[in-house]
């Protein structure tokens, strides 16, 4: 599908401001406000997705964003170079853009009519009609193509701008129901924070249906089963800023993918530098890949794989049957990578290991050697320059890069109880109990990244360490059980 190239190029004029808001405020976005884009009352039931940016730069949340932006020395100079972007184009925020829009912007796409084709149609309700349909004149008169978009008049001081007149007529609710009063659509913008930079809403049904139908049209069959697409109600998003950095929150509710929320117990052994650090339940990536042996276009591929493992593939799965963690951490020259399992069977995943390590050897030619790591039984997969390690540590399996990865497994400082951990979960509300998470130390990061760019002799610019400098963490997670669950990424910055 191809939007009007207006659409995108206000799009951009809109996020190329997002620092150059006035004023500050420390308000934080709250959850669950069910507000309701207005655009969503113009546009049909059965909209596929649908896109509202905040393009009032005076609201709440542009004003966070900008007081955000102040920590960045190279703010300035950023905005400097958009101003100059649009001015390329024969634009000028002031006299073309903030006139001809509203306080928010939508972008609304259907799919109902074509095999896999889709119509798309940008609404907004500008301060001043006659500045909108100039803006849209100009950008046609300036496009580097010959295509131009459309405008017309919805009602209501509404304006609508597209590819071509007929997507108007596909997207628009006309006599029909509309889609803020579509009780799913209702229960998915329940699921974002109430004030938003942009929020973000795709219906599952419509989806696979879309995919289907393109599927069909290149002369494929694709089975939106083994991906839990068939049972998708809907996926909703939103991008928010607050008080110490950048939220994106998401929703999804009809899919089975993921596990319920958990407690990490193998968090409890990562060493306290780890920098990184992933954890998530094994079970439901498992019974994701059993049903994708039995799908058409993954089932060969699997099988392949199945054969250059040289163990079955259940043995495997059964490896990340439960918990699963990673994590980095400093080393000498390359960081150290440690991944760990909590099987049922410790035997048995051991000896699956063994069969693994033989196959990789006598593929590289290296060889696999027994040894000790703190005290506990350790074997070597020796690949010349390079080494794998792997054991077990209270019933725990271990596969680390490290000499001493296995060893400090459990001992000295833990990154739970570390400091930077600690201020990470706060300022992003991580939950005890959630159904994965995702913790990078940005912080502490940042000075490997320098000294790797050194050893590279391709030092890092001091402007860009000076702009990476306010970025404190990043912490993901996702929550929920059976077929609804949310989705949060935040990144702190202070």
């Amino acid at each position: 599908m191809r939007a009007p190239r207006s659409v995108p190029v206000l799009l951009l004029a809109i996020l190329a401001f997002l620092a150059a808001g006035c004023g500050s405020s420390t308000k934080s976005p709250e959850t669950g406000g069910g507000t309701t884009p207005a655009g969503a009352g113009l546009v049909g039931a059965s909209t596929l997705a649908f896109v509202s940016i905040d393009s009032d730069l005076s609201s709440d949340q542009w004003q966070q964003l900008d007081t955000l932006s102040q920590k960045f020395p190279g703010r300035d100079h950023a905005i400097t170079q958009l101003k100059q972007a649009l001015a390329g184009q024969g634009l000028d925020y002031n006299a073309d853009l903030k006139p001809a829009l509203g306080p928010e912007f939508d972008v609304a796409v259907d799919a109902s009519t074509g095999a896999g084709s889709a119509n798309v149609v940008g609404l907004t309700k500008p301060a001043d009609p006659s500045k909108f349909q100039t803006l849209v004149k100009k950008m046609n008169s300036t496009g580097s193509t010959s295509s131009t978009a459309v405008t017309r008049d919805l009602g209501d001081g509404w304006w609508g701008i597209a590819g071509k007149a007929q997507a108007f007529d596909a997207v628009l609710k006309g006599s029909g129901s509309a889609l803020a009063d579509n009780a799913t659509f209702s229960a998915a913008m329940k699921q974002l924070p109430a004030d938003a930079l942009v929020k973000a809403y795709v219906d599952g049904p419509q989806l696979g249906a879309f995919i289907r139908k393109s599927a069909a049209q290149s002369g494929s069959s694709f089975d939106t089963t083994s991906l839990g697409l068939d049972k998708l109600k809907y996926v909703s998003a939103a991008a928010a800023a607050e008080a110490d950095g950048l939220r994106v929150r998401g929703a999804s509710s009809g899919d089975t993918l993921g596990g319920g929320d958990f407690a990490s117990k193998l968090v409890e052994g990562v060493p306290g530098d780890a920098f990184a650090f992933l954890a998530f339940q094994g079970k439901g990536t498992t019974d994701q890949l059993d049903k994708l042996q039995s799908n058409p276009q993954f089932g060969p591929a699997l099988t392949q794989i199945q054969s250059q493992l040289g163990v079955p593939f259940r043995q495997v799965l059964a490896l990340l049957g439960n918990e699963v963690a990673f994590w980095v951490r400093p080393s000498i020259g390359i960081p150290e990578f440690t991944l760990a399992l909590d099987p049922d069977d410790e035997s048995a995943a051991l000896a699956t290991l063994d069969k693994l390590a033989a196959r990789l050897a006598a593929a590289t030619g290296g060889r696999v050697v027994s040894g000790q790591q703190g005290g506990h039984e350790v074997k070597t997969v020796n690949l010349g320059r390079f080494e794998i390690h792997y054991g077990s540590v209270d019933g725990k399996i271990l596969i680390t890069s490290g000499l001493n990865g296995i060893a400090d497994y459990g001992s000295g400082e833990q990154l739970a109880d570390s400091a930077d951990f600690k201020e990470a979960k706060d300022a992003s509300g991580l939950p005890d109990e959630n159904s994965g998470m995702v913790y990078i130390d940005l912080k502490n990061a940042l000075p490997l990244l320098e000294t790797f760019a050194g050893l590279a002799g391709q030092g890092l610019p001091s402007d860009v360490t000076e702009n990476l400098r306010p970025l404190r963490s990043f912490v993901a997670w996702s929550s929920g059980s059976g077929d609804s669950r949310t989705f949060d990424a935040f990144l702190e910055i202070k």
